[in-house]
């Protein structure tokens, strides 16, 4: 089965870091997203991919060509315009005669998604959408279910408005002939206008619980939580790093200088220095190709390049000594 990853967002809600690096390439535990998504998808026993891109598409590219995977198809599809979550797939239809997974690119999750494939295959379905329980829905797809069947949808519902405490992940299986619903070049969202439209042509469109971690990290608050979660190890996912002491991650070639207290859980990348008399932690994630001045206390942050994201969920430019000449 082919997996569509739809990469082609602006990040606006992550401003301004994304105005250097595209969602997709943020990095998160020594990774960029990408990567880690399609690691775990691959480890599933996916090895063909179409990945949707539109915003800094070289650069996604070029990270995901890096990771040298063997026995892995992958097709890149560029919109020269944003044409929606829905409406960039008009572009892959001659790649899509079968059913096929849709995963949005700016999310992560740690669970199987095997047998809700398999109910969708086993039952002829058409449209099939993993959904998570959540306790504040306002900001996801909100749905309502019956009998495993999705009878009501609703994008982003006010405080008070909601429907039920499952939400929309971001991950769908699609019979191919659903794309007839999407019109040619222009902009067409899956939650806004493909979803209504098809429950309003009486598709049957199905829900499936998805188990494990999950998040859209697509806000500065989401983005914090994972970083957090990662350094705590909720998530079942890999951290290419070694793990020196109990949730203390390090990346290669990283130089710790005299009188480095490091307190845990802490996640640094590779090629990192810091700097002696520096305290370090708790819950501080480091990017890649950074020098931490001495002197410097970090706590509750995730720094990055030019950036770091506070302890208020707020970004904060960084002064530091040398940046890398690939983008982190």
């Amino acid at each position: 089965m082919k997996v569509v990853i739809l990469a082609g967002g602006f990040g606006q809600r992550l401003l301004p870091i994304t105005n250097n690096i595209p969602k997709p390439l943020l990095p998160i535990a020594n990774r960029a997203a990408i990567e880690h998504l399609l690691l775990h998808l691959i480890s599933m026993g996916f090895n063909e991919f179409i990945i949707q891109l539109h915003y800094m598409s070289q650069a996604i590219m070029k990270t995901i060509d890096g990771m040298n995977l063997m026995n892995i198809s992958i097709e890149y599809i560029i919109e020269e315009e944003s044409l929606g979550s829905a409406g960039c797939l008009r572009l892959s239809k001659p790649y899509l005669n079968d059913t096929f997974l849709l995963v949005n690119g700016d999310i992560l999750f740690d669970g199987d998604i095997r047998e809700a494939i398999y109910q969708h295959l086993e039952y002829n379905q058409q449209f099939s959408m993993l959904v998570k329980h959540v306790d504040k829905c306002e900001s996801y797809g909100n749905v309502k279910v019956k009998n495993g069947q999705i009878m009501e949808f609703i994008e982003k519902p006010q405080i008070g408005k909601e429907i039920s405490n499952l939400v929309n992940t971001g991950i769908y299986i699609l019979n191919a002939e659903l794309l007839k619903y999407i019109p040619d070049y222009c902009y067409f969202d899956i939650s806004t206008d493909l979803i209504p439209l098809l429950l309003r042509e009486n598709i049957i469109l199905n829900a499936a619980e998805l188990k494990g971690y999950w998040i859209d990290y697509g806000t500065p608050r989401r983005f914090a939580k994972l970083n957090v979660d990662w350094i705590e190890e909720k998530l079942n996912l890999p951290i290419p790093a070694v793990q020196i002491l109990p949730r203390i991650f390090l990346g290669e070639h990283v130089k710790i200088e005299n009188n480095v207290k490091i307190v845990s859980p802490v996640i640094i990348g590779n090629d990192v220095t810091i700097e002696e008399n520096c305290i370090i932690g708790p819950y501080v994630s480091i990017s890649s190709n950074i020098v931490i001045d001495k002197g410097s206390i970090l706590h509750h942050q995730a720094v990055f390049q030019k950036y770091t994201l506070n302890h208020e969920n707020k970004f904060t430019k960084n002064t530091i000594k040398k940046l890398s000449k690939e983008m982190q």
